[in-house]
Order: structure tokens, then sequence, then C-alpha cells
């Protein structure tokens, strides 16, 4: 019988679950649970592997919204609590990693294909460099992955989302006092994220008529609403400027990949605006940022490619 290995990318709404051959990075019977269903993550991962019939499994890894650090683990935006062993007995697994989410990201960043992103701009790098993998979704995460000596890769999660916003005008001066709370530092994930976003667009907004991120986003890419087209091109300015202030602090010359929910919806925004131009506006060293890649993930699951992966390494 051939071994079977699970992998998951758990987030606060939803538990996304799948299989793959140990060594393999091709994932099938992929499903996502709404997590509202289930007390638990573990309860979650019982019902997943009951509907297969699956019974064991070699291997699992699943990548968490959250940090990962300590024996007991919390998601950041869902009140479940968990540990390594709960969870490699829910999944009966032989062998367990718990990863946190950008961190299974960036495993997967030597493993997506041409159809899986697309490039803006830059060189394809020649050899192995460091790569960064940044997303605006609930939450703005990072991580850097690094290419060993002795071959293969290793994922050094960040957090870009609590740097300071990258303002540099006086109107993004103005705007980002009018979305601050005295004494209260805003950081970069409290604009570039989907509640960024909204809360963008009430601030300048005379008469606010959309109600969520989603709505605003659609809005602006239909040019239908004036304030909506103004905070999506601010978003994308700051976005831009915090990718290139990421490349240029790590030396990313493997790339920069952007992630999560957002930048896919905005393609076409991202290849045609300004973004390149602000990515690589860093005055005498912009001959450093020019050659960088940028690539947007338009895979709908990379996550499930750094969990196999993660169980590649191991295996």
């Amino acid at each position: 019988m051939t071994k079977q290995a699970l992998v998951g990318d758990i987030g606060g709404t939803n538990s996304r679950f799948g299989l793959v051959e140990p060594g393999s990075t091709a994932v099938r019977d992929i499903e996502a649970l709404k997590n509202r269903d289930f007390g638990s993550l573990e309860q979650a991962i019982g019902h997943y592997l009951k509907v297969r019939g699956v019974t064991d499994v070699e291997a699992a890894a699943i990548a968490v919204a959250g940090p990962t650090e300590g024996e007991v683990v919390a998601l950041t935006n869902r009140d479940w609590r968990f540990t390594r062993e709960t969870l490699r007995e829910a999944a009966h697994a032989r062998r367990f990693r718990l990863l946190n989410d950008f961190e299974a990201l960036a495993l997967s960043l030597p493993h997506l294909t041409g159809n899986d992103v697309v490039q803006i701009g830059g060189e394809t790098p020649s050899k192995p460099a460091v790569k960064i993998v940044l997303g605006p979704g609930t939450g703005l995460g990072m991580a850097t992955l690094a290419p060993l000596p002795q071959g293969g890769w290793m994922a050094l999660p960040g957090e870009v989302g609590h740097i300071t916003l990258p303002v540099a005008t006086q109107a993004e001066f103005d705007w980002r006092a009018k979305m601050s709370k005295p004494g209260v530092p805003f950081e970069s994930e409290d604009a570039i994220t989907g509640g960024g976003l909204l809360l963008m667009y009430r601030t300048i907004a005379d008469t606010p008529a959309l109600a969520t991120p989603e709505a605003v986003l659609e809005a602006a890419l239909a040019g239908s609403d004036a304030a909506a087209v103004k905070t999506l091109d601010q978003f994308i300015t700051w976005l831009a400027r915090i990718a290139g202030d990421a490349a240029m602090t790590m030396q990313a010359r493997g790339g920069v990949y952007l992630a999560g929910g957002i930048a896919p919806s905005i393609v076409a925004r991202l290849q045609s605006g300004n973004f390149r131009a602000i990515f690589q506006e860093k005055g005498r060293l912009a001959h450093v940022m020019r050659p960088i890649p940028v690539y947007v993930i338009v895979d709908r699951f990379p996550a499930f490619k750094g969990c196999a992966a993660a169980i590649a390494e191991e295996n």
C-alpha cells in the first residue's frame, strides 16, 4: 500500500487539508472545512481523515496562522489551542511537523512552477539566492527562505506587519494621522491588510458607501468609486515600499513573492501601475533592486507545497 502523508493549512475561518505521498509535493484530495463546524483542530483533522477512510498516515505537516513557539499553540484569530502531540495523535501520524503559515509559504517557493506565479519585472535568478514571501490578508505576514551551503533551504519567519508604515509625502502623513489613535503606534498591517484597506477608504471617503474590503476592491478595479480608486492606489504604493524595503534589507536576489488573498486579485494593477517603479526606488542603490524579480503567487494552495516539502526534508 502506498504511504500517505497529511498536509494542512489552518486559518481563522477555514481549515484546508490534502494528502500527499512522502517525498512528493503533488497534493490530492484537497478539501476546505469551515472551522465553525468543529470544536477543535483535532476534530477537523479527524473528520477529514475519517471521510476518506484513512486510519493512519506516515507523516503530517500542518501550517497554522499564528506563532508556533512553546508547548501549547493557539491560533491568532480563533479560540483553538493544541499541542504538537495532540495534532499528531489526531492524524495518527508516525512523524509530525508544525509550521507557521508563512514558514510553509517560504518552503513552497522553490516548488512553484510558471503557472503558479505571475512575474512583475526583474530577472530570473541563475542560482539559488535568498527569497522572501510576504502577503496582505487578514494580517501582513512575511518569511525569508535562505539557501544552505550543502543544498536545500532554511525558512525564517518574520514580522513585517509590525514595522512602521513607510509614509513619504505630507499627504501620506495626513492620511496616516487620520487613521491613527493618540498614543497607539500605527503599524504596516493596520493599513496593508483587508481591514486596513477598508479603514483607508473610510478615512478619506466623504460619504463611505462601501462596507467591506471586497466591496472596496471591486469598486476600485471597476473605477466606480473615486475614493476606492484612490485607496487602492495608495495601498499599492505602501505595499511596494514595504516589499522593496524587505528586499533591500534581506538582499533577496532570489525574488520577492506576494501571497495572500489580495495580491492575486490586483495582478493587473500591479503589472500596469507604478508598483515596480516604487519597489525599486532606492536612490543610489536602485541598481541593486532592478534585477530582483517580484512574483504574485496565484496558486490556490501554496502552503500545501511547503508542508509537503517539509515532510520530504525529513523523509
